[in-house]
Formats: C-alpha cells, sequence, structure tokens
C-alpha cells in the first residue's frame, strides 16, 4: 500500500520499491539547492524546444537559472512571483520544475547517471519475449484505471545507470497556491496518469527496468513536496532503443553546435560557456572527449563504465562544506555562479 503524499515541505513520500531500491521507500527529503535545480533544468532544455522559438546552449543556460531562480526561494519554497502568474503560466512552469525535480531524484536517488527525455519516438514499442514475467506487486492506494493509456504512447523518460541498468520515468508538476494548495486528490490524480504510461513498459531493450517510477511534484504556499511511486507493469510492451540515442540526448547540451564552436577552459578540468557574467555552464574534460568519441552501442557502454567511478565528485546536494558557487552532477555537467555576487539589481528578481 503506498504512502499517503506528505505535505511537508521539502519531502518527497515515495512507494513500492523492491530489490535494492526497497531503501528508497518513505519520506525523503529534497536536498537540492536552486543551482543543482538550474543545471538539471539546462541539461533539460533541448526537450522544452516547442515551449520557445529561442534554442541554442546559451538561451538554454540562462532560461535555466532564470526559471529556478525566480520561481524558488534557497528554501526552494514557490516564491511571490511564482504565486501571481496566470494559472495557464503556472501550470506551464510547474510543468518544468517537476521534470527538474524529476531529473533530480534519478540522479540522486536511482543510481542514474543519464536521464534521457524521449519525444518524437526517439524508440519503439514491440512486443517482448512471451517467457518473460514480471513480479507481480500490488497497485498503490487510490489508484483508478479509468483512463487507459494509449499503444502509441510513450513515458517522458529512459535514466540509465552505470551498469547499464534502465528506470522508465514519467514525471507530473502541479501548483495551486489558493487556500486548498495542491490537494491529495490532485496528486493522485496526476499519479495515477503517470502510472499508466510507465506501467505499460514491461521491459527496455528486452530487460526488466530497475523501476518504472512516477513522480509528482507540487508547489503550493506549504511549500514544495512530491510522491514517488514504483508500480508494477500492467501491459507487455518492449521499449526498443539505441544506448547510444539515450546518451546523446541527455547531453545534448553539450552536443549542441554553439556550445561546441564557443567552448573554453571554464575552471580546472571543466570546459563550458560563459552565458551570461559570473555564470558558466560546461561539463568535466574527460567525459567530453569520451562523449566525443563514442561510435557505436559499444561505445556507449563503454561510456557509462567511465561514469562507474568519476574523474570527479558530484554535489547533487546542499552540503555547508562545499563551495556554493558550483554544482556538479553525476553526469559530468557543472554549473558556476552565485547571484548574490551579481552586481546590480538582480539580486532582487532572484530574491
Amino acid at each position: 500500500m503506498a504512502l499517503e503524499v506528505s505535505i511537508a515541505h521539502k519531502k518527497i513520500t515515495c512507494a513500492g520499491f523492491t530489490g535494492i531500491y526497497s531503501s528508497t521507500n518513505g519520506i525523503k527529503s529534497i536536498g537540492a539547492t536552486r543551482l543543482s535545480l538550474a543545471r538539471s533544468l539546462i541539461a533539460l532544455g533541448p526537450s522544452h524546444h516547442r515551449m520557445s522559438p529561442l534554442t541554442g546552449a546559451f538561451w538554454w543556460s540562462l532560461r535555466g537559472v532564470v526559471t529556478i531562480f525566480s520561481l524558488l526561494t534557497a528554501d526552494l519554497r514557490p516564491t511571490v512571483g511564482f504565486m501571481r502568474l496566470t494559472a495557464s503560466h503556472r501550470a506551464s512552469d510547474a510543468f518544468k520544475l517537476g521534470e527538474t525535480l524529476t531529473r533530480w531524484f534519478a540522479l540522486n536517488h536511482l543510481n542514474s547517471v543519464v536521464f534521457a527525455p524521449l519525444e518524437n519516438w526517439t524508440g519503439t514499442l514491440g512486443a517482448p519475449d512471451p517467457k518473460f514475467t514480471y513480479p507481480p506487486k500490488a497497485m498503490p492506494k487510490h489508484f483508478r484505471h479509468s483512463v487507459k493509456v494509449g499503444k502509441k504512447s510513450e513515458p517522458d523518460f529512459i535514466a540509465i545507470t552505470s551498469d547499464g541498468l534502465y528506470h522508465v520515468i514519467e514525471s507530473k508538476g502541479r501548483a495551486n497556491f489558493g487556500t486548498n494548495g495542491v490537494t491529495q486528490n490532485v496528486v493522485n490524480s496526476a499519479r495515477n496518469k503517470a502510472l499508466r504510461q510507465v506501467c505499460q513498459i514491461a521491459t527496455v531493450n528486452g530487460v526488466a527496468p530497475e523501476t518504472r517510477t512516477a513522480c509528482v511534484f507540487a508547489f503550493d504556499q506549504s511549500g514544495t513536496f512530491g510522491q514517488v511511486t514504483d508500480p508494477p507493469s500492467s501491459e507487455t510492451y518492449d521499449y526498443q532503443i539505441s544506448v547510444l540515442r539515450l546518451i546523446h540526448q541527455s547531453y545534448a547540451v553539450v552536443l549542441d553546435p554553439l556550445f561546441q564552436r564557443f567552448v573554453t577552459e571554464i575552471d580546472v578540468d571543466y570546459l563550458g560557456i560563459e552565458f551570461m557574467p559570473g555564470w558558466k555552464f560546461g561539463i568535466h574534460k574527460a567525459i567530453y572527449r569520451k562523449l566525443q568519441s563514442i561510435k557505436d552501442e559499444n561505445g556507449a557502454i563503454e561510456f557509462l563504465l567511465t561514469l562507474r567511478d568519476p574523474p570527479f565528485e558530484a554535489n547533487e546536494v546542499s552540503d555547508p562544506n562545499r563551495r556554493s558557487d558550483r554544482s556538479i552532477g553525476r553526469d559530468g555537467l557543472i554549473l558556476m555562479g552565485n547571484p548574490d555576487l551579481v552586481k546590480g539589481r538582480m539580486p532582487d528578481l532572484f530574491g
């Protein structure tokens, strides 16, 4: 039975995880910093191309920072500006924040090193081996089958661990700053929609995924909170996808032609771009070289193995003993900057 959502600020209620991920169950803290969330949103930038006519590494980087620092306070509470947006803009921004927190969750709690958006039919759905069986699990409380997902629909993301294991992931974001905020019914409804997407995938490239993770993140006057569920499979589809393509989509920002044209050394062991004064986005040199050298599926697997013992220390979670002006992900991406150091009136925008 799934746990009820926790409305406590910066908490995630997790349920349904088994095996090596069973320790994920229960109440987890959102230990992310705004800098780490901005880095995650930058990495997701290319997948949001339909939302804006602007494109390219410089735009994705600028938008990632401005979005996170204008919508969330340092304590990750919704800002006054977020609360005053129109309903349509709130919905759009909640969607982006939900995906950003989902990516952060996958890298921190699911041992993922690659987090690839699926769009325009990145892979194909087919029938798995008829001998395949997935260990049955009970559906979470309040799950409803009233709406069935289309057979030609694919989940939002595939995440991969350094051992080449898969996570099938769907993300939802909700925001309401009225008296009742984001209610339990709204969270359950969003969760059910996410479950229908991930439950239809029985296998990825013929292998059962480590988890099918349905993520819902909500934003209201009480703060930021989430519910994450690992359900069983309810359909029998096999999702076929190139690992090389997943890696390319996960690192699309640093493979962007503008990034590659203007890339320069931004710090010891890191290459990247300065997209506004004092703000830099980039990638570890060794990971960048390895990424550019991938030629086929075997090279893609070798790349994942490189991230098993990376030549850098990630800092996805806030730590008072670490520098606050940089955030390094498990994928080797880095964001450097500090709004408190920006001259002029910018800190008021970020407040």
